[in-house]
């Protein structure tokens, strides 16, 4: 009965387009089985086989958590922050010993720099090493990328590989800890900056999660279709979302907690081609991983790209 059951939400949610009633009930079927997440009833949240049981629940209890993001990750509905926010309903769920989200900004990117008033991801996990009591951490959510589709024009094989060297600096200061990777979520906005489409996006992150064996949570196989009636403002969820998002994410970690912490290798090459800002603000251009010198033409511009730190000094 169940299974029939189960059928018919994801019969619901292929034939809506992911708006109204029906397909928000459909969503949450597929995300708790029969049961629905209600406004006021945390305990309801559910894991792989159900709701949280006692070994799960005390699987979590003493680990400490750490969730590396952006405005999603902060709780910002596009109008005000959120005091039930995704770590704070992750937190009462599974009950860990430490959740800690102080390095999630709004607006951060994994690419990008600070001089430019962006949290970059490299620069974050500078500050994050320094913490001493990062080697203790023993789960670490990553959920970045939105913000380098809309606002960042650096090139989709640099994003690529500014996440893969942060992820060996972090695990290069705390070997133990498990990543768990947390794809972008959805985007309406009309103008954006990027070259490429989110899918895109999604697969060249999950290339680099999957390169190191961190699993990747992605919405759209978790069965969560994202209409912009789930939103506010095009960008960022309403509560309602956020609550099943906590549930999609907490679902995730439980079915994922037996993952050993990845072991550092020969990495995957990436490739940057076309636009890329490093972490000093230098604007640059990258063929096949060569950042070009002197006069180049490209497009209908020419620039000067200074032979030393190989970034634009003028164009004509």
């Amino acid at each position: 009965m169940l299974g029939i059951k189960l059928i018919l939400a994801l019969g619901m949610c292929v034939l809506t387009v992911c708006t109204g009633r029906h397909s928000v009930l459909a969503r949450e079927r597929l995300l708790c089985g029969d049961e629905i997440v209600k406004k006021n009833d945390l305990s309801r949240l559910c894991g792989h086989k159900g709701c949280l049981n006692l070994s799960q629940m005390l699987y979590f209890k003493n680990k400490k958590i750490w969730i590396v993001g952006d405005s999603l990750m902060v709780g910002w509905d596009g109008t005000k922050l959120l005091k039930n926010n995704c770590p704070k309903l992750i937190s009462q769920a599974l009950r860990p010993k430490v959740i800690n989200n102080r390095y999630s900004f709004s607006g951060a990117q994994i690419s990008g720099n600070r001089n430019q008033g962006t949290v970059d991801l490299t620069n974050n996990v500078s500050q994050i090493i320094l913490n001493s009591q990062f080697k203790s951490v023993d789960i670490l959510l990553l959920s970045l990328g939105i913000n380098d589709l809309n606002y960042s024009d650096n090139n989709i094989g640099y994003i690529q590989q500014r996440l893969q060297a942060n992820i060996i600096r972090l695990k290069s200061n705390n070997s133990n800890v498990v990543i768990i990777g947390i794809l972008p979520f959805e985007s309406y906005l009309k103008t954006k900056k990027r070259q490429y489409q989110l899918q895109e996006m999604r697969a060249a992150l999950t290339e680099v999660y999957q390169s190191f064996g961190i699993p990747v949570l992605s919405w759209q196989q978790a069965g969560f279709c994202i209409g912009y009636s789930s939103l506010n403002d095009g960008v960022h969820p309403k509560y309602m979302t956020y609550r099943r998002m906590s549930t999609t994410i907490i679902n995730f970690m439980i079915q994922n907690k037996t993952i050993q912490p990845i072991v550092l290798k020969k990495q995957r090459l990436f490739v940057s081609n076309g636009w890329q800002t490093n972490e000093q603000g230098y604007r640059q251009y990258a063929k096949n991983n060569i950042l070009l010198t002197d006069w180049q033409k490209i497009g209908h511009t020419n620039y000067y790209f200074d032979p030393i730190n190989k970034s634009v000094v003028f164009e004509k």
